[in-house]
């Protein structure tokens, strides 16, 4: 009798030990997954801290300009540049050159990156190569360059520069033109 509550012990006791070490497995596969998360959000964090790094230039010292993203889509082959403008001249018409001096981008590996278009509230082509849009008085508008054939092996744009003329909306005189520069643009692919 003793023999067989020792055997059934021992059984029971490696029992036990199959059903902690199935648990310890589920617990093992549960802490990696959590780690992955946590690793995308490190490289979140770390590509918003990159982004301090950004260098913009102004066409002109009375336009702001701030990026929001720079987000690449494997699939289209596209990264679109996604930015904000504010002034605090009277309502402006702008026009950004879309025709043979189009915005252009640079990556850190040499290549450039053909303009595909841009987007900007209440925007109309006029003229071909070139896109109108208005920008009113202190009001925060969002506007998006798109660039084509770009490989999710382009990690940065060093360089994304384009040609815009400025003018009072109602027509007048306080015209100008300028180039944009924007630095350092870390692409944040999907």
């Amino acid at each position: 009798m003793k023999k067989v509550l020792i055997v059934a012990l021992l059984l029971y006791g490696m029992g036990l030990k199959a059903q902690e070490l199935t648990e310890l497995k589920k617990k093992i596969e549960l802490l990696g997954d959590q780690n992955s998360r946590l690793q995308e959000k490190i490289d979140f964090c770390s590509i918003y801290e990159k982004s301090n790094d950004i260098d913009i230039k102004s066409f002109n010292t009375n336009f702001d300009l701030k990026i929001l993203q720079c987000v690449g889509n494997s699939s289209d082959q596209t990264v679109e540049v996604v930015f904000t403008m504010k002034h605090a001249l009277v309502h402006q018409a702008m026009t950004l050159y879309t025709g043979s001096d189009k915005p252009m981008a640079y990556g850190e590996t040499g290549n450039s990156y053909v303009f595909k278009g841009a987007e900007f509230p209440e925007s109309g082509s006029g003229m071909s190569g070139y896109q109108r849009f208005k920008l009113p008085t202190g009001i925060l508008i969002k506007g998006k360059l798109i660039f084509r054939n770009v490989l999710p092996q382009t990690k940065k744009f060093t360089l994304v520069n384009g040609k815009v003329i400025f003018e009072n909306e109602d027509g007048g005189k306080d015209r100008g033109k300028g180039v944009f520069e924007i630095r350092n643009l870390t692409i944040n692919w999907d």
